[in-house]
């Protein structure tokens, strides 16, 4: 049916204020004249790609890129190690879980958070030192097919400006690092052109300062054909998410495709589903050296064993060339990272906040890679046998 939300949306705005003063807004709304007033012609180029004279706004004023030129390659070029609350649901925490301050305090700034799921006020309300950039996974909403009836500044509102609006205001912040367009249901990557227009209009804004996609079902293809959509609109595509980690390889080649477009990978699931790819859970430690029940059974462990016993060897040999205190956690995270993504961890746990930030200042040698590379394939070939 035809959500009861945008029905009720489109009613309200529809009626006329009788004696009313003609505004920018009616109920929340953007109205016909504000529409007409924003009708302009932004020369916007896209960032990555802007000079510094470039991109002059309907009354000549000159914009300087530069240090948006400068950021943005940054962060495509280097490693950035990120914080993942997906998982933090209101129903589960009353406060924000230790981990998240010591994350932050160790220099993990990235935070990934997911409307609708994410216990967003929790976060709002957390004193520290340091200034979280949130990257925002947002659902548009769908119209059922009225984004093609209804006004346009309407429909942009009712799709991503207001709940991208809403999300800001939870999280105490003007604007979010990063939009991420999201989904996780199937079929394939895309959206209505009026999504992208709608994206196109919060940037100029000022709502967010990059833009992103994630889809459990994407494509290189798919991923070039909305890079395209944002481009004519004067948006660049920054980053993708990917599901990555060496229990899950198989989105590997999708990464090595949307770097070599110039885009940062983002990888969910570092650690494998349920953590199982951390080698903290073995089958000489099923509590993960916890005093608690076992989160796993013996039959569950024994075939990742080729696995966990390669992350202890990596994590003995890079304690020795580091002389720092490295887990086989940190180990599996910094895994990700050689294949060019950019993990997310979940620091719910002080153990996994520690772990990492550990994963700063050092990388895996070529060698300890491989070794990682043969005890995946190793668990994968066992895993197929057993089917």
């Amino acid at each position: 049916g035809v959500s009861a939300g945008l029905l009720t949306a489109c009613a309200t705005a529809a009626l006329p204020r009788r004696g009313a003063r003609s505004s920018n807004t009616v109920v929340g709304f953007p109205t016909r004249r504000s529409t007409r007033c924003r009708r302009r012609r932004w020369h916007v180029r896209l960032a990555a790609e802007a000079n510094d004279d470039e991109a002059t706004g309907e009354d000549g004023e000159e914009f300087n890129f530069d240090l948006v030129n400068q950021l943005i390659q940054k962060s495509r070029g280097s490693t950035e190690f990120g914080i993942t609350t997906a998982d933090w649901h209101k129903e589960l925490y009353d406060e924000v879980p230790e981990g998240y301050a010591t994350a932050l305090e160790g220099g993990i700034e990235f935070v990934d958070v997911v409307a609708g799921v994410t216990a967003m006020p929790l976060l709002r309300d957390v004193e520290t030192e340091s200034s979280p950039r949130f990257c925002l996974r947002l659902t548009p909403r769908p119209t059922f097919g009225l984004g093609l009836v209804f006004n346009k500044a309407l429909v942009h509102w009712f799709c991503v400006l207001g709940p991208l609006e809403s999300a800001c205001k939870r999280l105490g912040v003007t604007q979010v690092n990063t939009l991420t367009l999201h989904s996780e249901g199937g079929g394939r990557l895309g959206f209505p052109f009026w999504v992208y227009d709608a994206v196109a209009e919060a940037y100029r804004r000022g709502l967010f300062q990059r833009v992103g996609v994630s889809h459990p079902n994407t494509s290189a293809k798919a991923v070039s054909k909305v890079a395209e959509e944002l481009r004519r609109r004067g948006v660049g595509l920054a980053c993708v998410f990917v599901c990555l980690s060496l229990l899950d390889r198989k989105k590997l080649a999708l990464a090595e495709e949307c770097r070599a477009m110039g885009l940062q990978v983002i990888a969910t699931e570092a650690l494998g589903r349920d953590e199982l790819a951390s080698g903290r859970y073995t089958a000489a430690n099923p509590t993960g050296g916890e005093i608690s029940v076992p989160r796993f059974t013996l039959s569950q462990l024994m075939p990742l064993r080729p696995l966990h016993e390669a992350l202890a060897t990596v994590a003995q040999r890079a304690r020795q060339r580091c002389e720092k205190q490295i887990e086989t956690t940190t180990v599996a995270l910094q895994w990700v990272c050689s294949k060019g993504a950019n993990p997310l961890c979940d620091v719910s746990t002080e153990v996994n906040a520690k772990a990492l930030v550990a994963c700063k200042d050092w990388t895996l040698t070529p060698q300890e890679v491989d070794l990682l590379d043969k005890a995946a394939d190793e668990v994968g070939k066992a895993g197929r046998r057993g089917r």
